[in-house]
């Protein structure tokens, strides 16, 4: 990698959609020079895909926590259920496995406090996989 295809990347993390025209002008390369390296970085796993990025208030989500989970490690069909589990929840955005005291961080959103403590109670703590469960409540987003 050089320091064209940084700028190619830096380029299209601000803005996924710039055209080719357009990003091989910030770059400095011509348009086909600049679009066969796109389909390289893409090709090697550098690029993995591209996303749109959704405001989750303007969804109705007020409220974004990280949720770190303890899981019953003693059986590991558990611990399938558990992530398995994790990916048909809609309110769930990410979830990482992690080393420390917790196996999984989450990152769950929800429509307020009420509706939040509704899913921690009724349905994350209900799976007789998780051991425990501590919530932290996002104040800010510092950068993304």
């Amino acid at each position: 990698m050089d320091k064209f295809d940084a700028a190619i990347l830096d380029a299209l993390r601000a803005n996924g959609r710039v055209s080719w025209v357009r990003l091989a002008e910030r770059i400095n390369l011509s348009t086909s020079a600049c679009q066969r390296r796109v389909e390289a970085l893409q090709k090697k796993g550098v690029i993995e895909g591209f996303t749109v990025s959704l405001n989750e208030k303007a969804l109705g989500y007020s409220v974004k926590a990280f949720v770190a989970v303890t899981v019953d490690r003693q059986n590991p069909q558990l611990g399938q259920e558990f992530r398995h589990w994790v990916s048909a929840q809609t309110q769930v955005k990410s979830c990482h496995m992690i080393s420390g005291t917790s196996d999984y961080m989450l990152e769950v959103v929800a429509a307020d406090l009420e509706a939040f403590g509704q899913f921690l109670e009724s349905e994350l703590l209900e799976l007789t996989s998780v051991k425990d469960a501590t919530s932290f409540m996002v104040l800010g987003k510092v950068k993304s």
